[in-house]
């Protein structure tokens, strides 16, 4: 065997070697206990941010408006694969959002609430 194929046969091996695949998963942000709790449960011009505190724990993000407080919660699930090559790479991803928000007047009453049609399962 001559010094280029010896060469040749290192070049395949190291390509070989360093090529792989990838694949990952994660499940970020609060738990989406409003998915557990029944829609009646949060009735507007009763419901107080207490209450959901108490049911719901911290939100995600709480956003102070003019004459309103909005309680933003997130949960954000992720995933995807991938092919690694030297000279080629394949990556695919996909994001999942499940939200809940609750608007509160300045008394800290329940004005209105939605949720996310995604729904992440816990």
């Amino acid at each position: 065997m001559n010094l280029r194929h010896i060469a040749q046969a290192s070049i395949l091996m190291v390509s070989l070697g360093s090529a792989g695949c990838a694949s990952y998963g994660a499940v970020d942000g609060v738990d989406n206990l409003w998915r557990e709790i029944p829609v009646d449960q949060f009735q507007s011009g009763v419901t107080t941010q207490v209450d959901v505190l108490e049911l719901l724990g911290p939100p995600s993000q709480l956003i102070r408006l003019q004459d309103e407080v909005v309680f933003y919660y997130l949960t954000h699930k992720s995933s995807g694969k991938g092919k690694i090559f030297i000279v080629w790479n394949e990556v695919s991803a996909e994001s999942t959002y499940d939200r809940a928000i609750f608007f509160f007047n300045s008394d800290g009453v329940l004005q209105n609430s939605a949720y996310s049609r995604e729904q992440i399962a816990r």
